[in-house]
């Protein structure tokens, strides 16, 4: 992955369901990891309403508070991009 201001890193993981088109799960491990990292699980949903879809997602559990921001920002930015991109199509 690369993010907009920062350096590659690699991350891994593997599938632990899929119900196509409602959710995915997985789990999420950097490949360089910092001390405080762990292993996390990632769920992702999507549920229609009204005209619209309802993405949710969660993931945890951290090792520390600030490990959780770093991943909250990351989410938040990435699906920023998504929404923008959406928009644009729309």
């Amino acid at each position: 992955m690369t993010p907009p201001d920062g350096e590659v890193f690699h991350v891994t993981g593997a599938f632990l369901a899929v119900a196509a088109p409602e959710r995915l799960e997985y789990t999420f491990r950097w490949e360089e990891p910092d001390p405080d990292d762990r292993e996390t699980t990632v769920a992702v949903s999507l549920r229609s309403r009204d005209a619209t879809t309802l993405l949710t997602v969660t993931q945890g559990s951290f090792a520390t508070e600030a490990r959780r921001e770093l991943h909250r920002q990351g989410w938040s930015e990435s699906l920023d991009r998504l929404d923008e991109a959406l928009s644009a199509v729309g």
